[in-house]
């Protein structure tokens, strides 16, 4: 009988909030209409900044689709949640930091858990024949 990998299904609950809400929160960047566009127009970041956090984060949500390039959308969330929490604290904003722990928290999770996967993949392609 083969066993279940609990571990590895137990990262999946994590990995699809975060696909879920970083592709919709990243398609939404995209909008000068949206929140988003006012939010970073408060905060003076310009357009391209919106943009390219926007292309960050849906790109982030693809690369977790997979258990090799996980840790690397898993990275990139976390480095938008630092950002976010430094703009708030910046702007005097610090009880607003706690609307990126929770992402930050479970970025950091999918990071580790799927590490393994993504050093196999990097060993593999180091030892690539180079021809």
């Amino acid at each position: 009988m083969k066993r279940v990998p609990w571990a590895d299904l137990a990262l999946w609950l994590p990995t699809v909030f975060l696909v879920y809400v970083f592709s919709r929160q990243g398609l939404a960047k995209f909008s000068d209409t949206s929140g988003w566009a006012r939010a970073f127009a408060v905060w003076h970041f310009p357009v391209w900044f919106r943009i390219l956090v926007g292309v960050g984060e849906c790109g982030a949500a693809l690369l977790l689709l997979s258990r090799r390039t996980a840790p690397l959308g898993a990275a990139i969330i976390a480095l938008v949640m630092l950002g976010g929490m430094g703009t708030h604290i910046y702007w005097g904003q610090p009880r607003q930091v706690t609307s990126e722990v929770m992402p930050l928290v479970l970025s950091l999770i999918v990071l580790r858990g799927r590490w393994p996967h993504f050093a196999r993949l990097v060993a593999r392609w180091r030892n690539r024949d180079v021809a």
